[in-house]
Order: structure tokens, then sequence, then C-alpha cells
């Protein structure tokens, strides 16, 4: 009988010390894995259930993590689904484990209201630029915000605004030129690219020394429109990931993202040394160069201290004028066609009062054109503005506040401290009980006061409309937004007779923070 001696059956000692490290090694990450999964699953039983919010009605995923939210907003349909959330679970609705979006009177004047003791959210963090100053609109410090605002305000009144009319009249000529090419061509027009065009030569006449070329060249310049509508998607999005943009936001990352970035992600970098070109070119003018025009306001404003700004302040209210001002006159005059398209009736009427008014004005003898001071006392032309705008507002996502101490009530409900609300222009301005049971129907009508029951209505409408938001907050390009588009409208239809391409799909609607309408399709007629 062989025999195996037990020599030959031991393990030796250094076999058995690395086999029970590797053991324990395996141990240990699975020990890892199952602390982490138990974490997680409390963690959303927590949400779900035990969570202050927890008996807020919403999606059901959206109990769960803010990626059902993100999702609905990288799919560009938020206009839409935020309406029909409100719809379907009522005033107040759990969008995110810990935020709300909410269509309600007190909510309005709690979360946007002067002298409201709520702040901005971090989502506004997204909107810092690396190498240039805060912006108002991204500062979330209340008193920062209101010196940086002021310091700029004047250059945006009305009375400003209508200084510099003749320089957004120098836009619309060459515009109208344009127009006028294509009716003799009966060539269709995609108005969503040359409305955008429009917008930003005119912003760049008022902000940038002159019109950037847009027009003249029938393009996007250097793909400037491009650039600045991928960094807001990028922007707009990414504030609602973990940790955002802080990591974007170093020298580093900057030159990482220009180089392996991809299309999109370099995009915004690429409208940011565009930008520093065109400021440093007034700069080398020399602070004696006195166009009387924004840029120059900038330049002369004062920091908190009453000393001059730096660059990096001028840099930055140029991205606020180029990338906001523009896109929301764009998305506003294209609502405006887009209603008036639809309803052909109203063309008529319309182009009534437009013709009466040059004629009353005597405006056919010198051939000038229709001002803001005239244009505005147009009762017809404001109404359907102010119509079009409120269904189709340039902002749909939430402008997200954070509740502060106290809590918040809305009618039953208390809403805890800490907790995000916001208000999406587009449910708001949609609301059936502010607006009433035709609240998604175009009727300019409702806006031109027929008895003086009527004109208290409208007074209710007005102090809820959210088009340019409220309060302290609110819009700061709202009048120059305003003149263009009263402008635009009265003498685009007194040129010209328009018609959809295609009535059945006329244009398709992507919300990427501002509700851009593309494909806009157009046939233009000279009237004269």
């Amino acid at each position: 009988m062989n025999l195996v001696s037990t020599q030959s059956l031991s393990l030796p000692r250094d076999g058995y010390m690395s086999s029970a490290r590797d053991i324990m090694g395996n141990w240990s990450y699975v020990m890892v894995f199952a602390v982490v999964l138990l974490l997680w699953f409390s963690s959303t039983i927590y949400t779900v259930f035990f969570h202050p919010l927890s008996s807020v009605p919403g999606p059901w995923l959206a109990r769960f993590s803010e990626a059902w939210r993100s999702h609905k907003y990288f799919r560009g349909t938020w206009h839409q689904d935020v309406v029909l959330l409100h719809r379907k679970y009522g005033k107040v609705v759990r969008i995110a484990p810990n935020e709300l979006s909410i269509v309600d009177e007190a909510g309005l004047k709690a979360l946007y209201g002067h002298g409201q003791k709520v702040v901005k959210s971090k989502w506004y963090d997204t909107w810092t630029v690396p190498n240039m100053s805060m912006s108002f609109f991204a500062v979330r410090d209340i008193k920062t915000h209101r010196h940086l605002r002021s310091r700029v305000s004047s250059g945006y009144s009305m009375t400003a605004i209508q200084s510099m009319e003749p320089l957004i009249q120098d836009v619309s000529n060459s515009m109208w030129q344009k127009m006028g090419e294509f009716a003799d061509r009966n060539a269709p027009v995609r108005m969503d690219e040359w409305a955008n065009y429009f917008a930003f030569d005119v912003v760049g006449s008022l902000a940038l020394g002159g019109p950037i070329g847009f027009i003249e060249k029938g393009k996007d310049v250097d793909g400037i429109i491009r650039s600045i509508h991928d960094g807001f998607w990028l922007m707009a999005n990414m504030g609602n990931m973990p940790f955002q943009m802080v990591w974007f936001n170093n020298r580093i990352a900057q030159w990482a993202l220009r180089s392996f970035g991809g299309e999109r992600l370099q995009a915004f970098s690429r409208f940011v040394d565009w930008l520093e070109v065109r400021v440093d070119e007034r700069y080398r003018n020399g602070l004696g160069f006195k166009r009387r025009d924004m840029l120059q306001l900038f330049i002369d404003a004062k920091d908190m201290a009453g000393q001059p700004v730096t660059k990096g302040d001028v840099m930055m209210e140029g991205v606020n004028i180029l990338g906001a001002g523009a896109d929301t006159t764009t998305i506003g005059i294209l609502a405006t066609l887009g209603s008036l398209l639809l309803h052909p009736e109203a063309i008529v009427r319309l182009q009534a009062e437009i013709d009466e008014a040059y004629c009353s004005l005597g405006l056919e003898k010198t051939g000038r054109d229709i001002e803001f001071l005239e244009s505005s006392k147009l009762p017809f032309l404001s109404a359907v503005i102010k119509e079009s705008t409120r269904l189709h507002p340039s902002i749909q996502y939430q402008l997200p506040r954070v509740v502060g101490p106290g809590g918040l009530q809305l009618d039953d409900m208390a809403v805890p401290e800490g907790t995000i609300c916001g208000i999406s222009p587009a449910s708001m301005n949609r609301s059936l009980e502010i607006f009433g049971p035709d609240a998604d129907e175009w009727k300019p009508e409702r806006w031109i006061a027929t008895d003086a029951n009527h004109e208290e209505k409208i007074k209710y409408w007005n102090s809820h409309l959210t088009t340019f938001g409220m309060g302290s907050r609110s819009c700061v390009g709202k009048n120059l937004a305003t003149v263009e588009m009263h402008n635009f409208i009265a003498q685009f239809f007194r040129r010209f007779d328009a018609s959809l391409v295609d009535l059945d799909r006329p244009w398709q609607t992507k919300t990427q923070w501002f509700a851009f309408q593309r494909n806009f399709w157009v046939r233009v007629q000279r009237r004269y």
C-alpha cells in the first residue's frame, strides 16, 4: 500500500497566508458592496415613504432620483411635460426627491416677490463662467445681486433703449432688404434662423460697436450662435447633476474641454474667446471712444467699492446681453409670427391697425418707420404680442429657489425649510385657475379692456404673468425685447404678407432652457 506522506499534504505557510488574504480581500469587497447597497436601499425607502415631501403627488420615478426630471430636460419637451404634470397632479408636483414644481398665486409671490427671504438654488452656480466675474443672473447673494443689477440697469431702462432705436432701425432696414429679396425670388424663408440673425445683430450693435454680420452674410458667423446655444444647453442641464460644474471651473479642466471635450463642450469656450476679442478692441480704442452704447456703459460702470470694473466684469455683461437678450427676443418674435400665421383673420385686423397708424402719423410721406413710442400705443399689436408670448415664453425650465427658515405655507401644505421650489413660466402662464378655462387658447382680445370688470381682470392677469419672470429677479432685458418685438412685427406686416410653408407642421419646439422654435418656414410677399 502506498502511503502519502503528511508532508506532501501540508500547505506551505506562505501559500496559506496568501489564500487567507485573498479570501479576506474578496470578503472586504463584498462587505463594501453590501454596505453601499444597504445605504442606497435605506435612502430610497426614506425618500419614497418617509421624506417630508413623500405625500406630495407626482411621477413615481421622481421620488427616487433627480434623473427623472433631468431626463425630461435633456429630452427637450419640458414645455409640454410641465403643463401636463400640473393638469394631472395639481398645483404642487414633486419632480425630484427634494424639489417641487408649483403653479400657485401665493407660491409665486413667496418665491419671487420683492423682499422675500428665499435664495436661488445651487443650480445657478452652473452659470459661473471661468475667468469672468459673477453675473447678476447667477449670483445667489441678494446684496451682491442688487449691486450688479443696479450698475447696468440704466442701460436697460426704457429711456436708454429708446435712445438707441436708430441703431436698432439700421439692423431692421437690413432685415427688410433681405426679406424683400426672398419675396422677389418667391423663395421660402427659414424664419427661425433669420429672426435669430436679426436679434443677434441688434445686440451686437448695442453692445459690441456694430452688427456682427449675421444678416449681411445670411449665416451663423463663426458659429457664434451655435456656440451660445450649446453652452446654454450644457449649463442649464448640468446644473441638476451632482457637483454641477465645480470640476469644470479650473484651468486644467478648461484645457481638457478645449482639447477633448467634443463639439458641444468646446462650443461655449469658443464664444467666450470671440467675445474677448471684441471687448479688447474697445479697450484698445481707449475709454475716450464714447460710442454711447451698452458696451461703453459696461466699461464705465463701478464695482461695490466705487472702483472701475474689471475686464471680467465687462465680459460677463457681454455674455448676459448676447447670450440672453438675443434669444429672448427671437423666441418672442417667432411666437408672435407663428400665432398670427395660424390666424390669418388676425393678420388682416393687425395690418389695418398698422396702416392706419402709418397714415395718421404721416409716415407714408416722410418714409420714416414706426417707432416704439408709436407702435406701443397700437392696442391690437400689443395684445397680440402679449398673448403670443404668454403661451410661448422664452424660458420654460423651473426657476429654482430654496425655502428659507420657517418653511413655506401653500394652502394646506407646509413646505419644509431647505426644499427646492420653482415655477415654470410655461405652466404658470397656462394656469386654468388664473387665466380661466380658455388658458390654452390664443385670444389676444383678452388683453383689450371692454369695461371696468375686464380691466380689473387684466390687472389680475398681469400680476401673475411670468413671461419675463417676476420681482427683483425679473428679466433685465424685458424693455429691449419689448421694443424689438413691437417694431419688428409692426414693420414686417406693414411691408409683407406671409404664409406658413407647412400648415400641418409649421415648426417644432425644443426646450434647452430656452424654448427654441425650429424649422419655421414661411413665404413672404411684398405688400407695396
